[in-house]
Protein backbone atom coordinates (compact mmCIF):
# COMPACT_ATOMS: atom_id res chain seq x y z
CA UNK A 1 0.00 0.00 0.00
CA UNK A 2 1.24 3.58 -0.98
CA UNK A 3 1.29 6.01 2.01
CA UNK A 4 1.69 9.72 1.53
CA UNK A 5 4.51 11.27 3.54
CA UNK A 6 4.77 14.44 1.97
CA UNK A 7 2.64 16.62 -0.11
CA UNK A 8 3.03 16.14 -3.72
CA UNK A 9 2.08 17.78 -6.92
CA UNK A 10 1.03 16.63 -10.74
CA UNK A 11 0.26 17.83 -14.07
CA UNK A 12 -2.58 15.55 -13.84
CA UNK A 13 -4.09 13.94 -11.13
CA UNK A 14 -6.91 10.87 -11.84
CA UNK A 15 -8.75 9.80 -9.27
CA UNK A 16 -9.79 6.20 -9.91
CA UNK A 17 -7.45 3.16 -11.35
CA UNK A 18 -10.11 1.43 -12.82
CA UNK A 19 -9.95 0.32 -16.72
CA UNK A 20 -11.06 4.14 -17.55
CA UNK A 21 -8.37 5.87 -15.12
CA UNK A 22 -5.63 3.45 -16.48
CA UNK A 23 -6.24 3.90 -19.69
CA UNK A 24 -5.94 7.92 -19.43
CA UNK A 25 -3.09 7.75 -17.24
CA UNK A 26 -1.07 5.43 -19.89
CA UNK A 27 -2.28 7.44 -22.87
CA UNK A 28 -0.96 10.58 -21.33
CA UNK A 29 2.17 9.16 -19.70
CA UNK A 30 3.02 8.00 -23.50
CA UNK A 31 2.43 11.17 -24.88
CA UNK A 32 5.99 12.53 -22.42
CA UNK A 33 6.14 15.64 -20.60
CA UNK A 34 3.53 15.27 -18.11
CA UNK A 35 3.51 14.50 -14.91
CA UNK A 36 0.41 11.90 -13.86
CA UNK A 37 -0.69 11.08 -10.62
CA UNK A 38 -3.48 8.14 -10.31
CA UNK A 39 -5.31 8.08 -7.08
CA UNK A 40 -6.84 4.93 -5.99
CA UNK A 41 -8.54 3.79 -2.82
CA UNK A 42 -8.00 0.14 -3.24
CA UNK A 43 -4.56 -1.90 -2.72
CA UNK A 44 -4.44 -2.65 -6.90
CA UNK A 45 -5.55 -1.48 -9.99
CA UNK A 46 -8.80 -2.53 -11.67
CA UNK A 47 -10.27 -3.44 -7.96
CA UNK A 48 -13.43 -1.81 -8.02
CA UNK A 49 -16.19 -2.48 -10.67
CA UNK A 50 -13.77 -2.97 -13.53
CA UNK A 51 -13.24 -6.02 -11.58
CA UNK A 52 -17.05 -7.66 -11.90
CA UNK A 53 -17.13 -7.02 -15.12
CA UNK A 54 -18.85 -9.12 -17.90
CA UNK A 55 -16.20 -8.17 -19.96
CA UNK A 56 -18.45 -7.30 -23.27
CA UNK A 57 -16.88 -5.70 -26.15
CA UNK A 58 -19.26 -4.27 -29.04
CA UNK A 59 -19.93 -1.62 -31.36
CA UNK A 60 -23.74 -2.29 -31.73
CA UNK A 61 -25.66 0.24 -29.85
CA UNK A 62 -28.27 2.51 -30.70
CA UNK A 63 -26.58 6.07 -30.66
CA UNK A 64 -23.48 6.90 -32.99
CA UNK A 65 -21.75 8.52 -30.54
CA UNK A 66 -21.69 5.44 -28.47
CA UNK A 67 -20.63 3.42 -31.82
CA UNK A 68 -18.17 6.01 -32.84
CA UNK A 69 -16.26 5.22 -29.63
CA UNK A 70 -16.46 1.54 -29.97
CA UNK A 71 -15.00 2.03 -33.12
CA UNK A 72 -11.88 3.52 -31.71
CA UNK A 73 -11.53 0.82 -29.07
CA UNK A 74 -12.42 -2.32 -30.73
CA UNK A 75 -8.72 -2.35 -33.08
CA UNK A 76 -7.21 -1.33 -30.08
CA UNK A 77 -8.45 -4.57 -28.29
CA UNK A 78 -7.26 -6.27 -31.64
CA UNK A 79 -3.80 -5.51 -31.12
CA UNK A 80 -3.57 -5.09 -27.43
CA UNK A 81 -0.87 -8.30 -27.03
CA UNK A 82 1.35 -6.14 -29.18
CA UNK A 83 0.58 -2.61 -28.22
CA UNK A 84 1.11 -3.78 -24.84
CA UNK A 85 2.93 -6.98 -24.73
CA UNK A 86 -0.09 -8.59 -22.54
CA UNK A 87 -1.19 -11.77 -23.55
CA UNK A 88 -4.61 -11.49 -23.45
CA UNK A 89 -7.07 -13.05 -25.64
CA UNK A 90 -10.05 -11.31 -27.05
CA UNK A 91 -12.75 -13.59 -27.94
CA UNK A 92 -13.90 -11.98 -30.94
CA UNK A 93 -17.10 -14.28 -31.59
CA UNK A 94 -19.66 -11.36 -32.24
CA UNK A 95 -22.46 -10.10 -30.62
CA UNK A 96 -25.96 -12.13 -30.99
CA UNK A 97 -28.99 -10.36 -30.20
CA UNK A 98 -32.29 -12.66 -30.62
CA UNK A 99 -35.71 -11.32 -30.78
CA UNK A 100 -39.07 -12.80 -30.15
CA UNK A 101 -41.31 -9.73 -31.11
CA UNK A 102 -41.99 -7.87 -34.03
CA UNK A 103 -41.86 -4.61 -32.18
CA UNK A 104 -37.98 -6.12 -31.27
CA UNK A 105 -37.36 -6.96 -34.66
CA UNK A 106 -37.76 -3.13 -36.21
CA UNK A 107 -35.62 -2.08 -32.79
CA UNK A 108 -32.75 -4.15 -34.67
CA UNK A 109 -33.51 -3.10 -38.30
CA UNK A 110 -33.44 0.45 -37.00
CA UNK A 111 -30.30 0.04 -34.71
CA UNK A 112 -28.71 -1.87 -38.00
CA UNK A 113 -29.10 0.72 -40.56
CA UNK A 114 -27.80 3.46 -38.05
CA UNK A 115 -24.88 0.84 -37.40
CA UNK A 116 -24.57 0.75 -41.09
CA UNK A 117 -23.79 4.04 -41.86
CA UNK A 118 -21.30 4.25 -39.52
CA UNK A 119 -19.89 1.32 -41.29
CA UNK A 120 -20.21 -1.89 -39.12
CA UNK A 121 -20.80 -4.68 -41.23
CA UNK A 122 -23.92 -5.83 -38.79
CA UNK A 123 -25.79 -8.78 -40.42
CA UNK A 124 -29.86 -8.74 -40.21
CA UNK A 125 -31.04 -12.44 -39.42
CA UNK A 126 -34.08 -14.48 -39.76
CA UNK A 127 -34.98 -17.86 -37.23
CA UNK A 128 -32.32 -20.58 -39.55
CA UNK A 129 -29.62 -17.66 -39.05
CA UNK A 130 -29.60 -16.73 -35.64
CA UNK A 131 -29.88 -21.21 -35.02
CA UNK A 132 -26.80 -21.26 -37.34
CA UNK A 133 -25.02 -19.02 -35.09
CA UNK A 134 -25.89 -20.29 -31.83
CA UNK A 135 -27.17 -24.12 -32.63
CA UNK A 136 -27.48 -24.46 -28.67
CA UNK A 137 -30.02 -22.17 -28.29
CA UNK A 138 -33.69 -23.27 -27.76
CA UNK A 139 -35.28 -21.64 -31.16
CA UNK A 140 -38.92 -21.87 -31.59
CA UNK A 141 -40.08 -18.59 -30.99
CA UNK A 142 -37.00 -17.04 -31.82
CA UNK A 143 -38.24 -14.64 -35.44
CA UNK A 144 -34.84 -13.53 -35.83
CA UNK A 145 -31.81 -11.51 -34.91
CA UNK A 146 -28.87 -9.07 -35.32
CA UNK A 147 -25.02 -10.36 -35.35
CA UNK A 148 -21.56 -8.69 -35.63
CA UNK A 149 -18.50 -10.52 -35.94
CA UNK A 150 -16.02 -7.83 -34.76
CA UNK A 151 -17.60 -7.82 -31.04
CA UNK A 152 -17.01 -10.08 -28.37
CA UNK A 153 -15.73 -10.41 -25.02
CA UNK A 154 -12.39 -10.83 -22.86
CA UNK A 155 -11.23 -10.79 -19.04
CA UNK A 156 -10.92 -6.63 -17.94
CA UNK A 157 -8.43 -7.76 -15.26
CA UNK A 158 -5.69 -8.15 -18.16
CA UNK A 159 -6.26 -5.25 -19.95
CA UNK A 160 -6.15 -3.01 -16.55
CA UNK A 161 -2.82 -5.09 -15.92
CA UNK A 162 -1.25 -3.64 -19.14
CA UNK A 163 -2.51 0.07 -18.77
CA UNK A 164 -1.06 -0.01 -15.30
CA UNK A 165 2.14 -1.61 -16.06
CA UNK A 166 2.61 0.49 -19.17
CA UNK A 167 1.59 3.65 -17.57
CA UNK A 168 3.97 3.07 -14.66
CA UNK A 169 6.90 2.12 -17.32
CA UNK A 170 6.06 5.66 -18.76
CA UNK A 171 6.66 7.80 -15.68
CA UNK A 172 2.91 7.38 -13.68
CA UNK A 173 2.79 7.41 -10.50
CA UNK A 174 0.03 5.31 -8.51
CA UNK A 175 -1.31 6.40 -5.38
CA UNK A 176 -3.17 2.77 -3.77
CA UNK A 177 -4.62 2.71 -0.47
CA UNK A 178 -5.65 6.59 -0.67
CA UNK A 179 -9.21 7.83 -0.12
CA UNK A 180 -9.47 11.46 -1.90
CA UNK A 181 -12.04 13.46 0.76
CA UNK A 182 -12.04 16.77 -0.89
CA UNK A 183 -9.88 19.80 -2.37
CA UNK A 184 -9.05 23.00 -2.18
CA UNK A 185 -8.70 25.00 -5.29
CA UNK A 186 -6.67 22.70 -7.21
CA UNK A 187 -4.96 20.66 -4.33
CA UNK A 188 -7.04 17.27 -3.61
CA UNK A 189 -6.98 16.47 -0.02
CA UNK A 190 -6.19 12.81 1.72
CA UNK A 191 -6.56 11.25 4.86
CA UNK A 192 -2.40 10.89 4.34
CA UNK A 193 -1.72 14.26 2.53
CA UNK A 194 -2.15 16.43 -0.17
CA UNK A 195 -2.28 16.32 -3.56
CA UNK A 196 -1.92 19.68 -5.83
CA UNK A 197 -2.40 19.28 -10.03
CA UNK A 198 -3.24 21.76 -12.85
CA UNK A 199 -5.93 19.25 -14.08
CA UNK A 200 -7.72 16.54 -12.33
CA UNK A 201 -9.74 13.71 -13.69
CA UNK A 202 -12.76 12.08 -11.73
CA UNK A 203 -12.73 8.52 -13.13
CA UNK A 204 -14.18 6.70 -10.65
CA UNK A 205 -16.73 4.78 -11.75
CA UNK A 206 -19.99 3.99 -9.61
CA UNK A 207 -18.17 6.30 -6.81
CA UNK A 208 -17.98 9.11 -9.34
CA UNK A 209 -21.06 10.81 -8.22
CA UNK A 210 -20.05 10.77 -4.43
CA UNK A 211 -16.21 11.92 -5.44
CA UNK A 212 -17.84 14.69 -7.40
CA UNK A 213 -19.92 16.13 -4.32
CA UNK A 214 -16.65 16.19 -2.52
CA UNK A 215 -15.22 18.58 -5.30
CA UNK A 216 -17.99 20.58 -5.86
CA UNK A 217 -19.74 19.65 -8.90
CA UNK A 218 -22.86 17.73 -9.36
CA UNK A 219 -22.34 14.53 -11.45
CA UNK A 220 -25.46 12.38 -12.03
CA UNK A 221 -24.20 9.48 -11.52
CA UNK A 222 -25.67 6.48 -9.67
CA UNK A 223 -24.72 2.80 -8.61
CA UNK A 224 -26.82 0.25 -10.08
CA UNK A 225 -26.05 -3.66 -9.19
CA UNK A 226 -25.97 -5.82 -12.02
CA UNK A 227 -24.99 -9.73 -11.30
CA UNK A 228 -23.24 -12.31 -12.97
CA UNK A 229 -22.74 -16.30 -12.32
CA UNK A 230 -20.80 -18.89 -13.83
CA UNK A 231 -21.71 -22.05 -14.46
CA UNK A 232 -18.97 -25.46 -14.15
CA UNK A 233 -17.97 -26.73 -17.80
CA UNK A 234 -20.89 -28.09 -19.45
CA UNK A 235 -20.26 -31.01 -21.60
CA UNK A 236 -20.43 -30.37 -25.73
CA UNK A 237 -20.63 -26.45 -25.27
CA UNK A 238 -18.62 -24.64 -28.18
CA UNK A 239 -16.17 -22.72 -27.30
CA UNK A 240 -16.24 -19.38 -27.97
CA UNK A 241 -19.35 -18.84 -28.61
CA UNK A 242 -21.23 -15.19 -29.48
CA UNK A 243 -22.37 -12.81 -26.22
CA UNK A 244 -25.80 -14.39 -26.82
CA UNK A 245 -28.26 -11.79 -25.64
CA UNK A 246 -32.14 -12.92 -25.41
CA UNK A 247 -33.25 -9.43 -25.90
CA UNK A 248 -37.12 -10.34 -24.97
CA UNK A 249 -35.71 -11.54 -21.15
CA UNK A 250 -32.87 -9.75 -20.80
CA UNK A 251 -30.77 -12.42 -20.13
CA UNK A 252 -27.07 -12.79 -21.69
CA UNK A 253 -24.37 -15.12 -21.64
CA UNK A 254 -21.11 -15.76 -23.29
CA UNK A 255 -18.50 -18.66 -22.28
CA UNK A 256 -16.34 -18.45 -19.33
CA UNK A 257 -13.55 -21.29 -18.24
CA UNK A 258 -15.65 -24.05 -20.28
CA UNK A 259 -19.19 -22.99 -19.26
CA UNK A 260 -21.34 -20.12 -19.32
CA UNK A 261 -20.96 -16.75 -17.98
CA UNK A 262 -24.74 -15.46 -17.13
CA UNK A 263 -26.20 -12.14 -16.37
CA UNK A 264 -28.87 -9.84 -16.27
CA UNK A 265 -30.04 -6.98 -15.14
CA UNK A 266 -32.93 -6.49 -12.47
CA UNK A 267 -34.35 -3.72 -13.55
CA UNK A 268 -37.00 -3.62 -10.76
CA UNK A 269 -33.56 -2.50 -8.24
CA UNK A 270 -33.60 1.06 -7.18
CA UNK A 271 -29.55 2.62 -7.20
CA UNK A 272 -27.50 1.20 -4.05
CA UNK A 273 -24.56 0.51 -3.09
CA UNK A 274 -25.32 -3.19 -3.10
CA UNK A 275 -22.29 -5.73 -4.46
CA UNK A 276 -23.91 -8.89 -3.02
CA UNK A 277 -24.80 -11.90 -5.12
CA UNK A 278 -28.28 -12.38 -4.52
CA UNK A 279 -29.08 -16.16 -4.71
CA UNK A 280 -32.74 -15.62 -5.27
CA UNK A 281 -32.58 -13.60 -7.77
CA UNK A 282 -30.44 -16.45 -9.26
CA UNK A 283 -32.96 -18.64 -9.41
CA UNK A 284 -34.98 -15.83 -11.84
CA UNK A 285 -32.01 -15.58 -14.00
CA UNK A 286 -31.29 -19.52 -14.34
CA UNK A 287 -34.95 -20.42 -15.07
CA UNK A 288 -35.10 -17.83 -18.25
CA UNK A 289 -31.62 -18.96 -19.63
CA UNK A 290 -32.28 -22.49 -19.18
CA UNK A 291 -35.43 -22.01 -21.07
CA UNK A 292 -33.58 -20.61 -23.69
CA UNK A 293 -30.33 -22.99 -23.27
CA UNK A 294 -32.00 -26.14 -22.73
CA UNK A 295 -28.19 -27.75 -21.71
CA UNK A 296 -27.70 -25.73 -18.74
CA UNK A 297 -30.32 -27.81 -17.07
CA UNK A 298 -28.06 -30.07 -16.34
CA UNK A 299 -25.31 -27.36 -15.68
CA UNK A 300 -24.36 -26.34 -12.08
CA UNK A 301 -23.36 -22.84 -10.87
CA UNK A 302 -19.83 -22.41 -9.70
CA UNK A 303 -19.75 -18.77 -8.71
CA UNK A 304 -21.74 -15.62 -9.00
CA UNK A 305 -21.04 -11.83 -8.01
CA UNK A 306 -22.36 -8.81 -8.12
CA UNK A 307 -21.06 -5.14 -9.18
CA UNK A 308 -21.89 -1.71 -10.08
CA UNK A 309 -22.83 -0.22 -13.27
CA UNK A 310 -22.27 3.69 -13.60
CA UNK A 311 -25.31 4.87 -14.61
CA UNK A 312 -26.47 8.25 -16.26
CA UNK A 313 -29.99 9.42 -16.79
CA UNK A 314 -29.45 8.91 -20.84
CA UNK A 315 -27.17 6.23 -20.45
CA UNK A 316 -23.88 7.85 -21.47
CA UNK A 317 -20.63 8.80 -20.15
CA UNK A 318 -19.67 11.96 -19.07
CA UNK A 319 -16.84 12.77 -20.81
CA UNK A 320 -15.31 16.79 -20.89
CA UNK A 321 -14.44 19.41 -18.59
CA UNK A 322 -16.86 20.05 -15.57
CA UNK A 323 -15.46 22.68 -13.65
CA UNK A 324 -12.23 25.17 -13.67
CA UNK A 325 -9.57 22.20 -13.68
CA UNK A 326 -11.72 19.84 -13.26
CA UNK A 327 -12.96 17.11 -15.80
CA UNK A 328 -14.88 13.19 -16.00
CA UNK A 329 -14.63 10.06 -17.45
CA UNK A 330 -17.69 8.49 -15.75
CA UNK A 331 -21.13 7.57 -16.16
CA UNK A 332 -20.59 4.56 -18.73
CA UNK A 333 -23.64 2.89 -18.24
CA UNK A 334 -22.05 -0.86 -18.30
CA UNK A 335 -19.78 0.25 -21.45
CA UNK A 336 -16.14 1.41 -19.27
CA UNK A 337 -14.21 -1.37 -20.03
CA UNK A 338 -15.27 -1.82 -24.07
CA UNK A 339 -15.05 1.82 -24.13
CA UNK A 340 -11.69 2.56 -22.14
CA UNK A 341 -8.80 2.47 -24.78
CA UNK A 342 -11.14 5.71 -26.49
CA UNK A 343 -11.57 7.54 -23.42
CA UNK A 344 -7.90 6.88 -22.49
CA UNK A 345 -6.89 8.25 -25.99
CA UNK A 346 -9.84 11.48 -26.36
CA UNK A 347 -9.04 12.34 -22.64
CA UNK A 348 -5.13 12.70 -23.31
CA UNK A 349 -6.12 15.04 -26.28
CA UNK A 350 -8.43 16.97 -24.83
CA UNK A 351 -6.07 17.61 -21.54
CA UNK A 352 -2.81 17.98 -23.10
CA UNK A 353 -4.44 19.21 -26.71
CA UNK A 354 -7.30 21.05 -25.45
CA UNK A 355 -9.60 19.40 -28.30
CA UNK A 356 -10.15 16.01 -29.69
CA UNK A 357 -10.25 13.92 -32.65
CA UNK A 358 -13.50 12.84 -32.08
CA UNK A 359 -16.14 15.01 -31.51
CA UNK A 360 -17.35 14.41 -27.74
CA UNK A 361 -19.23 17.52 -27.59
CA UNK A 362 -22.78 15.54 -27.20
CA UNK A 363 -21.03 13.72 -23.92
CA UNK A 364 -20.39 17.17 -21.81
CA UNK A 365 -21.70 17.23 -18.75
CA UNK A 366 -24.41 20.62 -19.50
CA UNK A 367 -26.70 18.23 -21.99
CA UNK A 368 -28.36 17.49 -18.95
CA UNK A 369 -29.45 20.87 -17.86
CA UNK A 370 -30.21 21.76 -21.87
CA UNK A 371 -32.77 19.14 -22.15
CA UNK A 372 -30.17 17.88 -25.38
CA UNK A 373 -30.16 14.16 -24.54
CA UNK A 374 -30.42 11.13 -26.54
CA UNK A 375 -31.07 7.70 -24.87
CA UNK A 376 -28.87 4.43 -25.46
CA UNK A 377 -31.55 1.84 -25.50
CA UNK A 378 -28.73 -1.00 -26.03
CA UNK A 379 -28.35 -1.59 -22.96
CA UNK A 380 -28.17 -4.74 -21.08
Amino acid sequence: MTRIMTDLRFDVAIIGAGIVGASIAWHLARRGGVSVGVIEREVAAGMGSTAKAAGGIRAQFSSEINIRLSQLSIPRFERFPEEMGIPVVFNQAGYLWMATKPEEMRIFEANAALQSTCGLAVELLDRAGVLAKAPYVRGDDVLGGVFHAKDGYAPPADYVMGYHKRAKEQGATFLFGQEVTGREGRTLLTRDGRIAADRIVIAAGAWSGKVGEMLGVRLPVQPVRRQCFVTEPIAGLPHPIPMTVDYTSGVYMHTESGGLLIGKADKKEPPSWNENADWSFLEEVAGLAMDRVPMLEKAAIKTGWGGLYEMTPDHHPILGAVGPGLFAACGFSGHGVMHAPATGQLMSELLLDGKTSLDISCLRLGRFGEGKTIVETNVI
